[in-house]
């Protein structure tokens, strides 16, 4: 096993106490209030530093454990950190561990800047399909329903206030990268967003199993806004009056719903599908 040597681009005095200020103010990342007062979250791991780096995310440190980088897929990554000039501090693997939020850490953790918030009315005068999490809080849907969304080609998602933080570490991790990709944000009223798309001309496609059309027989060609709703209340009434159509999955007997997560992908490449069919349907033939 080769161990990484060469530690030109880092700061080659090794920080060993947890102690240290730095140590202090990226571990304290871990707490929503003090990620969105810094504009700051954290990234773990070599596959989302990949992902970040290619993604053009403004990296501001990155700490490293040299007994960690053993790999040439590892090595392959310090040299794109390193030609992007990016501040690289040297750690040792137990103080990496007590910085990172997962149990093994990999190697990394960076420290990386909010973007800006998305203009909700540039989106809407772009794109064509958004998503809408209404009090999301598990992390994992959270960051899948991003993931989901980037891969039906979503412009953004957003989430109503009071739903979980996508800039916590669960859900970076389970939006495995997309979350970089698109437009993600919290929304202080989320009925901003639902404004902005139906004065566009957008369908707002809203779920639920009451009054809702079965989702086979909703025509979803168009510009659409899709709200999703929390894990156990569903959408909350504000925004099912808001909605231009109530939408439902059919589900065998005895299936009272499906996870959220997993709503919102069948519902996504349900769009995809029918967008698909369309298009060739309105190609001239060769």
């Amino acid at each position: 096993m080769k161990i990484l040597t060469d530690w030109s681009a880092c700061d080659v005095q090794v920080i060993r106490s947890r102690h240290n200020p730095l140590i202090k103010n990226i571990r304290a990342l871990h707490e929503r209030k003090r990620r969105r007062r810094e504009g700051r979250f954290l990234i773990e791991g070599v596959r989302l530093l990949e992902e970040a780096v290619a993604a053009g995310v403004h990296l501001e440190r990155v700490l490293v454990a040299p007994e960690l980088i053993t790999g040439e897929r590892e090595r392959a990554l310090m040299e794109q950190l390193r030609a992007g000039g990016v501040t690289i501090n040297a750690v040792t693997a137990s103080l990496l561990s007590v910085v990172a939020e997962t149990e093994t850490p990999q190697g990394f953790v960076a420290v990386a800047r909010i973007p800006p918030p998305p203009d909700l009315y540039s989106l809407v005068q772009e794109g064509d399909l958004l998503v809408l999490g209404d009090g999301i809080q598990d992390p994992g849907n959270a960051g899948t329903i991003i993931r989901t969304a980037a891969g039906a080609g979503a412009q953004g998602v957003f989430f109503s206030a009071g739903s979980v933080d996508p800039y916590s570490g669960k859900v970076v991790r389970a939006s495995m990268g997309s979350l970089f990709r698109i437009a993600v944000d919290v929304l202080g009223d989320s009925r901003e967003l639902v404004k902005a798309c139906r004065s566009a001309g957008w369908e707002v496609l809203v779920t639920s199993p009451i009054g809702g059309t079965p989702l086979w027989q909703v025509t979803m060609g168009g510009a659409l806004l899709v709200v999703l709703g929390n894990e156990g209340a569903g959408v909350s009434p504000e925004l099912l009056e808001a909605g231009t159509q109530r939408v439902y999955i059919p589900l065998a007997r005895a299936v009272e719903s499906l996870n959220v997560a997993v709503a919102g992908g069948v519902i996504l490449f349900e769009v995809v599908r029918q967008r698909q069919c369309n298009n060739q349907e309105t190609m001239p033939e060769a």
